[in-house]
């Protein structure tokens, strides 16, 4: 699971959010229809308030603090979504510089309360088995390995997957078993004849995390895929937490970021008298698509009921959903609080989206089997879900 990103090395300035108005729905009695051309103006003027911003949780990064006002050189900037492979071994090196760790950087705590609930130690069933997707460098592992009798971690990147190993052998996390595996492509074939090893792993996982993983701006057959891989490896009523950036968040930040004038550069310090840069008319329209650039990265972000729309399409139901949030100071890439403007102290923080998902039983199975299921995952759902769709009743309330 990737963190978020942070800065990127030098020529690979790191992802950043950024804003966009939402057109007025009525138009004033005598007012001239707004053609193609005002259009993509008004989409670029909105996309100019984005800037160049750090992003949230778990995202590509580029490279140590690039001025989040300078515009990013395109030419030396790697793109997530033109060779997952080398972007990620790229990122492999220098990796804590690069993406920003969900897990360490939750102010909430909810991250680890929810691993926690869904733990559990049980060899024999489903339950005490985990499956992290898109594990990076091993964040999540020593979490997952005190909470889970034995935990799979698979990355792309075979460098990741080689730093991850480190860190659970460092962690001495003898019940963790990390490989290079790809999650954009057909694990589990429905040909019965089929018995390749990944067959062997079809529902066999009572919980799963995948966190920030869906961020590359390809297309939603790709994320599909990903999503239909989690749900297949999962038994039924098997869980899956899920964390990606909220465009929500990409958008108020961009608006404070405005509001105080407050720019990092190279050195760390605050500038206020860079122009913001002017987005060209392409990433005007990903703005619509909720692509948002962080360092010159572009990066795929989600409104709370798209994300929710993709998971039930992909066989989830969605449990709950939470802002899991981070400081000004980290989602700023400020390395000292006091370079945090003072009229951002006490405001709402910038967060991700942090969902649980549940793989239902099969609507064939009837009702004692159904329940027999839910046994078998040694698991218990969340509680329900208030009228918002947010679980509020055992997680802490945002801070």
């Amino acid at each position: 699971m990737k963190s978020r990103l942070i800065p990127a090395p030098p020529g690979h300035p790191r992802p950043s959010t950024r804003d966009v108005s939402r057109p007025s729905t009525r138009q004033s009695v005598g007012a001239r229809p707004p053609t193609a051309d005002t259009a993509a103006s008004a989409a670029r003027g909105a996309a100019t308030v984005l800037g160049a911003l750090r992003r949230p949780s778990s995202t590509p990064a580029a490279a140590k603090r690039s001025g989040s006002g300078a515009r990013p050189r395109r030419r030396g900037t790697l793109q997530m979504d033109a060779d997952p492979l080398h972007y990620w071994n790229v990122q492999a090196k220098n990796y804590d510089d690069n993406i920003f760790s969900t897990i360490d950087e939750d102010t909430t705590g909810k991250i680890i309360l929810t691993i926690q609930r869904f733990g559990s130690v049980d060899g024999e069933k489903p339950s005490g088995r985990c499956i992290d997707l898109g594990c990076g460098a091993g964040k999540y592992l020593p979490t997952l390995a005190a909470n889970f009798h034995s935990v799979k971690a698979y990355d792309l990147s075979p460098k990741l997957v080689e730093l991850a190993r480190k860190e659970a052998k460092k962690k001495n996390l003898q019940n963790v078993e990390v490989q290079v595996k790809d999650l954009a492509k057909v694990w589990y074939c429905d040909n019965a004849l089929s018995k390749t090893e990944d067959m062997q792993e079809l529902e066999q996982f009572g919980f799963g995390v995948m966190t920030n993983v869906l961020i590359s701006p390809g297309s939603d057959p790709l994320r599909m895929s990903m999503l239909r891989n989690a749900q297949r490896s999962l038994c039924p009523g098997g869980h899956l937490l899920v964390i990606v950036p909220s465009l929500e968040s990409a958008l108020y930040v961009n608006m404070r970021r405005v509001e105080t004038r407050f720019e990092c550069d190279q050195l760390g310090k605050i500038r206020g008298s860079d122009p913001w840069p002017q987005p060209s008319q392409a990433e005007g329209a990903e703005l619509l698509q909720g692509v948002v650039k962080r360092a010159g990265v572009r990066t795929k972000h989600f409104l709370e009921p798209e994300f929710r729309l993709l998971a039930s399409r992909a066989g989830f139901v969605v449990e709950a959903c939470e802002q899991v949030t981070f400081t000004w100071k980290a989602e700023l890439n400020c390395d000292h609080d006091h370079e945090v403007p003072a009229t951002l102290h006490g405001t709402p923080l910038p967060w991700d989206w942090m969902f649980v998902l549940k793989k239902p039983a099969p609507e064939t199975l009837g009702t004692k089997q159904h329940e027999e299921a839910q046994n078998m995952t040694g698991s218990e759902s969340m509680p329900p879900l208030n009228p918002t769709g947010r679980n509020v009743s055992t997680l802490p309330a945002t801070g």
